[in-house]
């Protein structure tokens, strides 16, 4: 969320002798702020501070007369479990001051204040297809030099065929996209560290440069594309790609519960529900277009990790490959019960028993197999 806080306040001539006098500068202060705070004097940036309420001190340029102080606050996020929430928050607490005047500070805190919520370009809806030409757009050169809270706006055509398209933005930092005027979310380049986060709860390797762009949103031609960039980011470098899912798996062991088309209706007065299918099934599916060209890991029995790291485990059917192999090669979906009987017997008794498998997609015409040794 981003609040837009404007103050005024008049500079004389003895503050601007007295500073030039002293060759220094006032400084903004802020006694606690979270979680990011953008400054802005009569217009112009003048820094910015990130952090869980932290005290943020920040030297500004005035002129003589009246000088618009502005801050943008940006919410990130708010805690949404534990003891105590209500208390949580962001923005500002404390007081608000304008430091090293002749006469002393200039408390902000109870000065007036106007609020605005929001970007006045989500207001003017900058990003619908119909805007008719109200808002005046300026072509971009090049070698512009970029700045924050900008407007882009440009035409793309949709790749052809049928993969899932998505939206590169490894070149860009923080901001809003719309295609068509459908709003895609919000975009923030930033990747958690491998070995976790000391802070935060959100931990791991995340692709935060791709976005995906429903084709049901696309044309043919002349797709409306429009970005809100927050940093100094120039969008040159944006970029559609097509993609499909290359790799599949799936994991079902014989004591879940089976597919929901096995499960029927009361069909007597006492309510029981009657099954008529008790085997639990795995189900894989390849992007359209695509088919499955390869089997890497097919194992029933006892196999262990997870996708892309499976292992045999003590247990495992010698015709798990074949079984899955014949069932799923060369088709975009294919299910496959997950029994003794289906692979052949029963691998080892008194075990439970999972199916742990893992495909490749393709939308090449030929397709093959590897050997399972």
């Amino acid at each position: 969320m981003l609040i837009n806080s404007v103050c005024r306040i008049y500079i004389s001539d003895e503050d601007i002798s007295f500073w030039e006098e002293n060759q220094a500068s006032p400084v903004l202060t802020i006694d606690s702020m979270r979680d990011f705070v953008c400054i802005f004097v009569n217009g112009q940036f003048k820094g910015s501070a990130k952090g869980k309420w932290i005290k943020v001190v920040k030297p500004v340029d005035l002129i003589q007369g009246h000088n618009d102080i502005t801050l943008l606050s940006q919410t990130v996020g708010l805690q949404n479990y534990g003891a105590f929430l209500e208390k949580d928050g962001a923005g500002f607490r404390g007081q608000i001051n304008l430091k090293g005047f002749k006469n002393g500070d200039h408390e902000l805190t109870q000065a007036t204040w106007t609020y605005q919520v929001g970007l006045k370009g989500e207001s003017l809806r900058i990003y619908s297809i119909d805007e008719n030409g109200s808002t005046e757009w300026t072509d971009l050169p090049t070698d512009a030099t970029a700045t924050r809270f900008s407007w882009y706006k440009t035409y793309f055509d949709a790749p052809g065929g049928l993969d899932s398209v998505a939206l590169d933005l490894s070149s860009m930092g923080k901001g809003q996209i719309w295609v068509n005027g459908h709003h895609l979310g919000r975009y923030w380049t930033l990747n958690a560290p491998k070995d976790g986060c000391q802070t935060c709860d959100y931990r791991g390797a995340y692709d935060s440069d791709k976005y995906h762009i429903p084709r049901s949103w696309l044309q043919a031609s002349d797709n409306l594309l429009v970005v809100f960039e927050e940093t100094e980011k120039n969008p040159f470098e944006i970029s559609i790609k097509s993609h499909y899912t290359e790799t599949i798996c799936a994991e079902v062991s014989e004591n879940y519960y089976p597919p929901l088309h096995a499960w029927s209706l009361p069909k007597t007065s006492n309510g029981t529900i009657s099954l008529n299918h008790t085997v639990p099934e795995i189900h894989l599916r390849c992007d359209a277009g695509n088919s499955i060209s390869s089997i890497k890991f097919a194992s029933y029995g006892t196999p262990q990790g997870s996708c892309q790291n499976f292992s045999r485990g003590n247990c495992h059917s010698p015709n798990s490959f074949s079984v899955v192999s014949q069932a799923c090669m060369g088709r975009q979906s294919c299910s496959i019960s997950t029994s003794n009987a289906v692979f052949g017997g029963d691998p080892c008794h008194g075990v439970v028993k999972t199916l742990s498998v893992e495909m490749r997609c393709s939308s090449s015409l030929s397709t093959s197999s590897s050997l399972m040794l």
